[in-house]
């Protein structure tokens, strides 16, 4: 039997990590192909099991995979992924700028279309005994007592920069604000110093995020409905988009399908959304 399930985290991590994630496959089981939101977060995967292969949007799953060890994000494309048997994994997902917080990398650096490769992180050689010794261990309950310990013992305190970011998060849910000037008067920064803290602390612009704001409510919608016959006219005015041809572009910009094919992909119960999206 296919296991896939959240476990809430250690209050401790709040503001770092939104929940952890269990997969794992029975070795009988047959292969199955999964969609996973895009959510503009960032995530580290370790595999305990057999190889996961992956694709981001319309590209087809090839030889990419993860074997051990993978970083995956910013998340701004729908992720397709393959479980086959005997596949055991532990996804840790960070949130806001928690990965800056642990990793100390700038954020601008990461590709949303490609696993960064752990060997370019200074804590590669940690990273690398942490799997060691969750490998060894018989339960996800355990393994994830053991990575909460790993990330309380080295967490850092947010950079004063980010304070004004994290304090005024609610101005990107708010139709009559600009977030970007409000932080920045209220801050007394430079709207251009508020952009490019975004970029490094969370890896995308403010622009970026309200985009996927509003794309968020039109998944949420769709995935909430009782039927599938999806009034697309009502969703373009709903949610304030120009013509069906602006939200058509959006749909393949996050999933890389066309809203109808996104449709159908739900109906097949392949896809997850994440519901921790920003």
């Amino acid at each position: 039997m296919e296991t896939g399930y959240r476990k809430e985290i250690d209050e401790r991590l709040t503001g770092i990590l939104s929940h952890f994630y269990i997969i794992k496959t029975d070795v009988g089981k047959e292969g199955s192909l999964h969609h996973l939101s895009p959510s503009l977060e960032m995530m580290l995967v370790f595999n305990f099991g057999t190889p996961v292969s992956y694709s981001f949007g319309e590209k087809e799953i090839t030889r990419h995979a993860i074997h051990k060890i993978g970083i995956f994000g910013p998340m701004r494309k729908m992720l397709n992924y393959h479980l086959k048997p005997g596949n055991d994994l532990l996804v840790l997902n960070f949130t806001l700028n928690g990965f800056y917080r642990f990793f100390s990398v700038p954020m601008e650096n990461f590709s949303d279309e490609h696993v960064l490769d752990p060997d370019l992180l200074m804590q590669k050689n940690r990273l690398d005994k942490m799997w060691e010794m969750m490998k060894m261990l018989p339960s996800a309950t355990q393994r994830i007592e053991l990575m909460t310990q790993y990330l309380l013992s080295d967490l850092r305190e947010n950079d004063p920069e980010t304070l004004p970011l994290l304090e005024s998060a609610s101005y990107f849910h708010s139709a009559q604000v600009s977030p970007v000037k409000a932080i920045a008067d209220k801050a007394e920064l430079t709207e251009r110093t508020v952009q490019s803290r975004f970029k490094r602390y969370v890896g995308y612009s403010s622009k970026e995020l309200l985009r996927f704001l509003r794309f968020k409510k039109v998944l949420y919608h769709i995935l909430t409905l009782t039927s599938y016959l999806v009034d697309w006219a009502d969703l373009v005015e709903r949610y304030g988009y120009h013509d069906q041809s602006h939200l058509i572009k959006d749909f393949k910009y996050y999933t890389g399908v066309s809203p109808r094919r996104f449709v159908k992909l739900n109906e097949q119960d392949g896809f997850c959304m994440s519901v921790d999206m920003v």
